[in-house]
């Protein structure tokens, strides 16, 4: 699901946030044997503050 889906689903249940941090992504083998090779990785957290 994407962002905006599920602040329309949380927002229903009370004050909704969402924070996200970027971070580098750790790689423990050789570039050419991953299959994801994304430098970095995003953390959502979605925050729901029930009314």
């Amino acid at each position: 699901m994407n962002e905006n889906k599920i602040k329309a689903i949380m927002s229903n249940y009370g004050k909704y946030d969402l924070i996200t941090t970027a971070y580098q992504r750790f790689k423990a083998d050789k570039e050419e044997n991953r299959n994801h090779k994304a430098d970095s990785t995003t953390e959502y957290l979605h925050i729901l503050e029930k009314c």
